[in-house]
């Protein structure tokens, strides 16, 4: 990974953010220089008024570059592919696997795993809405693994940056 004080690209996150870890792994994959701003999120500094006026949304990750803001780490991840040539799909046959796998992510990983996993790290509990986020992970897991039992990658015979998209919420699976 290059963080370099001088770099094109700026990435503003949160070191135990898994979106911001998602586009973070994917400059590094790329070997793209970037500076890291770290955002506070537990001071919400996320939500005062000099971040605001980056993202509106309040929200990390954000990826700039040329004057472009990116706002949602999915994007990001498009972005480089295009940007460096790396990670990105080969044709449409491949474009539409990596954009399942992405809606996947976003609706299994994210609003399963991910949730239980926010729930578990900085929350009392909340056995109402953990069991919710509970069965929207069992519903999606098996998904997964059954298209890993007779694939190595989720989108195309190669890494793409579906599988990066991918990495952090399987991950938590030992972290949560």
């Amino acid at each position: 990974m290059t963080i370099s004080d001088d770099a094109e690209f700026i990435l503003y996150g949160h070191v135990r953010s898994g979106n911001s870890y998602k586009t973070a792994l994917m400059l590094a994959l790329t070997e793209t220089p970037y500076q890291f701003r770290s955002v506070d999120l537990m001071a919400n500094e996320n939500l005062g008024a000099d971040f605001l006026r980056i993202n509106p949304l309040g929200k990390v990750p954000v990826l700039k570059h040329e004057g472009l803001i990116i706002r949602q780490s999915a994007d990001s991840l498009r972005y480089l592919a295009e940007v460096t040539g790396k990670f990105g799909p080969q044709g449409w046959q491949e474009e539409a696997r990596v954009g399942e796998w992405v809606g996947y992510c976003v609706d299994f990983l994210t609003f399963g795993l991910s949730r239980l996993r926010f729930i578990n790290l900085f929350t009392d509990g909340m056995p109402e809405v953990f069991s919710y986020f509970k069965k929207t992970a069992a519903r999606g897991l098996p998904i997964i693994e059954a298209h890993l039992q007779d694939h190595e990658w989720l989108a195309a015979g190669r890494p793409t940056y579906a599988d990066i998209v991918a990495y952090p919420g399987m991950n938590m699976l030992t972290d949560a």
